[in-house]
């Protein structure tokens, strides 16, 4: 039992996209490692090749792994009077066009260039990277439009959709970007704040209660 929780917190760890990265699972990957000295020596080189098999797919580059981001290759509708604004990597903080939908707010001090995207263009989701705001996991959507590569924040994406300027079959928010159960899994890296998070619950149970 022991074993299995160490190893599905490392695998939480492995595709953990918050800001912790795979650094909350180290202790449970100690603690794999020392369990193993019950074990006899064929199982202490066998159980860490089959948890390093498991871990691997997982690891693989975060941006561009169907395994996290199943939508990736897909294809999404966009409406017409979309921008590609290449901004500073000062104020972006990456180096792709971003896009901005017809009336969409433009930071003109830090435009480098822009220009109209074609209406009726594909737009592939061809990778997906995470920033941190407040120790926040924002995703960040980048799409192969006409060969070349554009990006926007989760929040744009999100109001894309509201709006209706953007369209997918199966999704409607940022969030669902990224595949349910690896969303779980890396949510168990939140384990040091766990037991404050069941207080604040607790508390508001029993205020509920005593109201």
């Amino acid at each position: 039992m022991k074993l299995a929780v160490c190893i599905t917190f490392i695998l939480g760890g492995a595709v953990n996209q918050g800001f912790s990265w795979f650094f909350l699972a180290i202790p449970f990957a100690i603690a794999f490692l020392f369990l193993l000295k019950h074990f006899s020596l064929k199982l202490k080189i066998a159980l860490p090749i089959f948890v390093a098999v498991l871990v691997y797919p997982l690891t693989w580059q975060h941006e561009k792994n169907k395994i996290i981001y199943p939508y990736l290759g897909d294809q999404f509708t966009a409406s017409c009077g979309w921008q590609a604004v290449q901004y500073s990597r000062d104020f972006t903080g990456y180096s792709y066009e971003t896009l901005v939908p017809k009336g969409g707010k433009i930071y003109d001090y830090y435009v480098i260039s822009k220009r109209p995207v074609p209406c009726g263009s594909d737009w592939t989701l061809t990778r997906v990277f995470v920033k941190h705001p407040d120790l926040s996991t924002l995703y960040y959507p980048v799409f192969s439009i006409g060969g070349s590569e554009m990006a926007m924040s989760g929040y744009e994406l999100n109001e894309a959709f509201a709006s209706k300027k953007l369209k997918h079959d199966q999704i409607d928010t940022s969030y669902e970007l990224q595949s349910e159960w690896t969303k779980s899994l890396s949510n168990l890296m939140m384990w040091p704040v766990a037991p404050i998070m069941i207080l604040n619950q607790l508390r508001a149970f029993f205020h509920f209660l005593n109201n």
